[in-house]
């Protein structure tokens, strides 16, 4: 099923034309690598897709309901919270109702009927979307997710000042999986984090994988796209010049080459096996897979 479809976006800024008649399409369930040089208008495609900036033609239509979480590298966390307190803000919606009835409940105390059947009538709405929503185990609900994703063996009392970059981007993340969207959109997630880092979010990147949800990963490592997408959308002058699958992709080395895009390690050296004679399958996106199929060729 589409939930997203774009017709001949366009955008200009300051007299330059960042995306000209760009279309694109995605599937529920998709795991989308949005790749090009920079300067392509891929962090302006998003912006646009996003509703952050209007464009100066075409049509952006999402399916009706659908939520997005939005990630990017310039992304913040507040000074002097702990881990605990950023990821409670995941529930800012229910915290902010909570309140909102007990004050409710302080107006009881000085009212007439009419006034307290209409805040009670109020009270009971109140209460049916917190219970709904799961808001009195919400404690419950953050140690799991965060425990599952190994932000309760950094301590979830820790204060976000101490930590690294690689771990702050994990509890962003964490946090975007509490209010539990059903598309992420990851605007170059690991820009800036030291090798650690990038490992340790990409591990946590393979989690929310394994959980379904409709992914679109801009990133300029094909390392990452060939192991967590399996489409691929290239950009290039403005335009979405390809959408492909991750495989029929990496297989026009030359193309990608001429935009300068590097082909991801694995499927670089399977090509240059092949071109020596051997015939592996260039769909392989891991170390292990590559062994074994190395070894039967060289078995026979």
């Amino acid at each position: 099923m589409s939930i997203l479809n774009v017709e001949n976006v366009s955008h200009d800024f300051g007299g330059r034309t960042i995306l000209e008649n760009a279309s694109f399409r995605l599937l529920n369930g998709e795991h989308i690598g949005l790749v090009g040089a920079n300067g392509e208008g891929k962090s302006t495609f998003l912006n646009i897709i996003t509703g952050k900036l209007a464009p100066d033609s075409g049509k952006i239509e999402w399916c009706k309901r659908i939520t997005t979480g939005y990630l990017d590298q310039h992304t913040v966390l507040k000074p002097g919270q702990t881990i605990y307190e950023v990821l409670q803000d995941a529930f800012k919606y229910y915290y902010d109702l909570e309140q909102e009835m007990l004050s409710m409940y302080e107006q009881m105390a000085d009212c007439d009927d009419k006034t307290m059947n209409k805040l009670m009538e109020e009270v009971g709405e109140i209460q049916e979307i917190l219970d709904h929503g799961g808001f009195y185990t919400i404690d419950v609900k953050i140690k799991e997710v965060a425990g599952g994703l190994g932000l309760n063996d950094i301590g979830l009392d820790k204060p976000v000042d101490a930590l690294s970059g690689g771990q702050r981007s994990k509890v962003l993340l964490t946090k975007l999986l509490l209010e539990n969207p059903m598309i992420l959109i990851l605007d170059e997630p690991t820009a800036g984090l030291d090798p650690q880092g990038t490992s340790e979010m990409m591990s946590l990147f393979k989690k929310i994988n394994d959980l379904g949800k409709t992914i679109i990963l801009v990133t300029h490592d094909m390392n990452h796209v060939l192991q967590y997408c399996d489409e691929v959308v290239v950009m290039n002058h403005g335009r979405v010049e390809k959408h492909d699958s991750v495989t029929n992709i990496f297989k026009d080395s030359k193309y990608l080459n001429s935009l300068g895009i590097d082909l991801p390690i694995i499927t670089d050296f399977i090509l240059k096996l092949n071109n020596h004679g051997f015939n592996i399958d260039s769909s392989i996106n891991n170390i292990d897979q590559l062994i074994l199929a190395i070894g039967g060729e060289i078995n026979g």
